[in-house]
């Protein structure tokens, strides 16, 4: 069928006396899509690529500023499935009112090996302060990537060290003929040595049982996927965990699980809303995203009947590319949690996945909080690819490198009824300001080195590797 469709193709270019593929048309359209052509594929079956277009042969566009903006949302599309070193789509003009599309694509390594070494402290720049080899986990988090050409990834985890897990996991991006349900399945195995079991000044206190197994758990889900239109995602989720921790943790912490046993059987429930529109969703530069997540913690039905909590966590993203060297963006995070008591082993304030910047070193718990973090970028080096051959038939690889120079401020607020008179950073207002550098590459690598300083007037040095946002 592609053979057939590149010698109509070839036809089309002779007849309408077009040598190659022009980034700029000749004329001001309408056009109508002619027919969509696919290169570079071994094994991503065509429907993958097709299903992330914004466009479809015979769809009609009215001007060629909206097929060139049509073409570049297609392209972004289509490298944010992950599965691309490079996407490129070049129209090709067969007449004043018929466009051809050309996608060329590079594919990555099916098998996707990724070492485990990390620290289990919040983040990097906590587990610094002492640089304990002992709290470091590591591993091998193996992915195959593109099962059956179709998109589908299996996830293999095999870790030790602080924190031992193992797990298995896999997802069909697509179940239905239209595209449109997917599914996810799997589960894990994880036991630790030493937990955080409260918090004192805003800094962790942990119980260590050397040698046993302070903390066991056992993990497993299903997600259920709907994705109506390109941008937008409901994900629907039934998982259940079971706990269970020494006696000496439960006397200790007495709230760690809901009735301040040892041990809790969960079974939860959660849904999700997602609407994405940015453009690179290693380190977006322009566009925006918004997440709406509910999950409720034990079902009146199943489980052990004693966790009753319901948690309500919402995001809102906005990068403006302002020129070729300039972004802005502003990010709002807020979560809200329901419930006659809130058992210390599901609580998470700031301090873990969302922090305000400048407080790297502190925690605060709490059962609610609020977060706005604002960025502006420079480039220091603007996003350039480098080109290369890498065997495999002389493939050209190409290496993304871009350097900002990154202004920012957050402000951030936790409602804390429960932990406040141990930790006074709960109940206040707290920001955080500061210059950093990024380096991005097409690894989905992010490297952030910055210099905070925060609203207790301290400064510090912080490493992050992830979009701040």
């Amino acid at each position: 069928m592609r053979f057939f469709r590149i010698l109509v193709l070839l036809a089309a270019i002779g007849a309408a006396h077009v040598a190659k593929p022009q980034p700029d048309p000749v004329w001001n359209g309408p056009y109508t899509i002619h027919g969509v052509v696919i290169e570079g594929t071994r094994a991503t079956k065509d429907g993958v690529i097709l299903r992330e277009l914004t466009l479809a042969e015979g769809d009609t566009v009215a001007s060629a500023e909206q097929l060139n903006a049509m073409i570049e949302r297609s392209r972004q599309n289509v490298f944010n499935l992950g599965l691309f070193h490079s996407v490129e789509i070049m129209p090709l003009y067969l007449s004043s009112t018929d466009v051809f599309l050309t996608i060329t694509v590079v594919e990555r390594w099916a098998w996707r090996p990724s070492p485990i070494f990390r620290y289990s402290d919040p983040n990097f720049n906590t587990w610094w302060l002492t640089r304990e080899l002992r709290r470091v986990y590591y591993g091998l988090y193996l992915s195959r990537l593109n099962m059956r050409g179709r998109n589908e990834t299996l996830f293999l985890k095999a870790q030790l060290g602080y924190t031992k897990e193992f797990g298995i996991r896999y997802r069909f991006p697509y179940i239905s003929r239209r595209q449109r349900w997917g599914l996810a399945f799997g589960g894990s195995r994880t036991h630790q040595d030493e937990i955080t079991a409260g918090t004192r000044g805003n800094k962790r206190e942990f119980i260590t049982l050397h040698g046993r197994e302070t903390r066991r758990e056992w993990k497993g889900d299903v997600e259920v996927t709907y994705r109506p239109i390109l941008d937008v995602r409901h994900a629907f989720r039934l998982g259940y965990i079971h706990a269970d921790v020494m006696d000496s943790v439960a006397r200790a912490v007495p709230g760690y699980f809901a009735d301040g046993g040892r041990s809790a059987d969960i079974f939860t429930l959660g849904y999700s809303w997602t609407h994405d529109r940015r453009d690179r969703r290693a380190f977006p530069l322009k566009g925006s995203l918004l997440l709406l997540r509910a999950d409720r913690y034990g079902l009146p039905i199943i489980g052990d009947g004693r966790t009753d909590l319901t948690t309500f966590y919402g995001m809102a993203q906005r990068i403006w590319r302002t020129s070729d060297r300039w972004s802005l963006g502003a990010g709002l995070h807020g979560k809200v949690s329901t419930g006659p008591d809130l058992p210390y082993y599901l609580q998470q304030g700031l301090g873990y996945g969302d922090h305000v910047r400048g407080y790297e070193y502190y925690v605060i718990d709490g059962a609610h909080y609020a977060l706005l973090k604002t960025n502006a970028l420079w480039a220091l080096v603007k996003p350039r690819e480098y080109l290369f051959a890498r065997g495999e038939e002389g493939r050209v690889r190409r290496l993304y490198v871009a350097i900002y120079l990154n202004a920012f401020a957050d402000v951030g607020y936790v409602w804390d009824k429960r932990y406040a008179e141990r930790n006074p950073l709960a109940n206040a207002v707290q920001a955080g300001y500061g210059l950093g550098v990024d380096l991005v590459t097409n690894f989905d690598m992010v490297v952030r080195a910055e210099c905070a300083v925060n609203g207790l007037e301290e400064t510090g040095f912080f490493l992050h590797f992830a979009h701040p946002f």
